[in-house]
């Protein structure tokens, strides 16, 4: 007892077996992408977030090792301190930052080296400041030698008047 319509019925029931295993597959392969996407995208924020805490790490320490730097610089300039010594740790610093900056492959490297080459050129106009103190107190130093010698030549000139007049009297005299 086979039904009249069996053909119908098998074109019917493949037309949804195939319509099934369709909307299956699209809904397969809807979840395989929305869960492969957000991995990969998870992925590259991972790397722009290592990448950033690496900018990060590399700030920080830059910026210590600046501080440093600009303390010894600062008080390269005071009194009873041996300046050359403290010329060469600066040097050594700058060096060193110098070092870092070429080192990393950071996105504001163009920043960091302008701060490298303002603290060298911070460095040459103390250096430059520090020479140009010590000539003005030389300088004080000859305008009070200048200042003593010409009290000592008028009274020279004093001296040598007095014993004119005398020389003059002495002669007028005899």
């Amino acid at each position: 007892m086979d039904p009249l319509n069996a053909a119908e019925r098998k074109s019917a029931y493949l037309s949804f077996l195939l319509f099934f295993i369709i909307t299956v597959a699209i809904v397969v392969v809807t979840v395989f992408f929305g869960m492969k996407v957000p991995f990969k995208q998870n992925a590259q924020l991972q790397e722009k977030i290592a990448g950033f805490q690496n900018e990060k790490s590399f700030a920080e320490n830059f910026a210590t090792k600046l501080a440093d730097t600009k303390g010894i610089l600062d008080t390269v300039n005071k009194a009873g301190i041996q300046a050359e010594l403290l010329d060469q740790k600066i040097t050594d610093g700058i060096r060193n930052l110098s070092a870092m900056v070429d080192r990393d492959t950071t996105i504001v490297k163009k920043n960091y080296m302008d701060i490298v080459q303002n603290m060298t050129e911070l460095q040459f106009a103390k250096k430059q400041l520090r020479d140009a103190s010590g000539t003005n107190q030389n300088m004080t130093q000859y305008m009070q030698q200048i200042e003593a010698l010409k009290s000592d030549l008028a009274r020279a000139k004093a001296e040598a008047d007095a014993l004119r007049m005398q020389l003059v009297s002495l002669s007028q005299g005899r």
